[in-house]
């Protein structure tokens, strides 16, 4: 979920087109949540850090939300709550008391505290440090690290996220990951998932193959599909400020190709500035799919990375 990189100015809202000026961003519907929402979505994870400040964080939000950038992605481990600045969560707040009604709102929950109970006691934590009652979904944070033996189980990972869409705290249920894709169909077949987020760029299809594995068993379900790590994931895995993506050199055919996956309702990527926010929306407004040449000289370049690449994000079976 990371931007390209970018120097370091950023683009103020007086700099940009006026809004009237703009194509709107185009929408999907969010699979049997049945909500439409733009194409491009906030990964939070560079705001996350103590090198944005939390009126940093409020001002590029702003900018987004302005310029149609609605569905809002964040999680715990955004960054450190501990920290003189807090997470990605904490600087989620100013902008939520003004904006929430607007936002798709999306945060997670990690293997740390995966029984039944530890799910729940992290959502209430992030709505504490996102100042709101609820959320509209909960993702189980990278499927792939929880024990799947109790996943299942009355006192489960997937009985919290049930028990906490029960008391009002979520509205959907959601699985994210980028490694072990075979468990998400597992998790699918359940019935009981109604958004998934997975890797899916040109280059990571082939070690790991989301596309294939993963999004025809949601089309069954109609489950909504987002697609992150368009741009690779950060490099040496610091979503922090400025990084770039590990892809961001194929910034626009990158961000192109994961939209042009049949199935794929929005994607999220990492915001550092607006400047950034604005790259991303300029291709998405465009709304041009890859020729068939593009597409061809872009999955060989992407077959490369691959090989190059090799397991980035961990391992495939398991």
């Amino acid at each position: 979920m990371t931007s390209p990189q970018t120097d370091s100015a950023t683009l103020s809202p007086d700099t940009e087109l006026s809004l009237a000026d703009l194509k709107p961003l185009p929408e999907r519907v969010l699979g049997r949540i049945g909500r439409k929402i733009p194409v491009i979505g906030y990964g939070t994870a560079p705001l996350g850090s103590d090198n944005t400040h939390p009126d940093e964080a409020t001002r590029i939000l702003n900018f987004a939300m302005d310029m149609g950038v609605l569905y809002l992605d964040t999680a715990p481990v955004y960054g450190d709550p501990n920290s003189k600045y807090g997470n990605a969560e904490m600087k989620l707040k100013e902008i939520l008391q003004v904006r929430r009604k607007e936002a798709f709102l999306v945060t997670k929950a990690n293997a740390q505290r995966q029984t039944r109970d530890g799910i729940l006691e992290q959502i209430e934590e992030s709505l504490q440090r996102m100042g709101v009652q609820e959320v509209d979904l909960v993702h189980i944070h990278n499927l792939g690290d929880f024990d799947m033996e109790t996943f299942f189980t009355k006192d489960g990972a997937l009985a919290g996220l049930q028990t906490a869409k029960e008391r009002g705290l979520i509205r959907y249920i959601g699985i994210s990951g980028h490694i072990r894709p075979a468990r998400f169909t597992t998790v699918l077949d359940t019935g009981q998932i109604d958004l998934t987020m997975v890797t899916l760029n040109f280059a990571d299809r082939y070690n790991y193959d989301f596309e294939g594995a993963v999004l025809a068993t949601a089309q069954k379900h109609n489950v909504a599909v987002v697609a992150m790590k368009v741009l690779g994931g950060a490099v040496e895995w610091r979503y922090d400020a400025n990084t770039p993506g590990t892809l961001a050199d194929y910034h626009e055919p990158a961000i192109r190709y994961a939209l042009g996956i049949p199935g794929v309702s929005c994607a999220v990527i990492g915001f550092a500035n607006e400047r950034e926010v604005s790259l991303a929306l300029e291709v998405a407004r465009e709304d041009k799919p890859l020729s068939e040449e593009e597409q061809t000289t872009l999955l060989a370049k992407g077959k490369e990375l691959a090989t190059a690449r090799a397991l980035y994000y961990g391992p495939v079976e398991g």
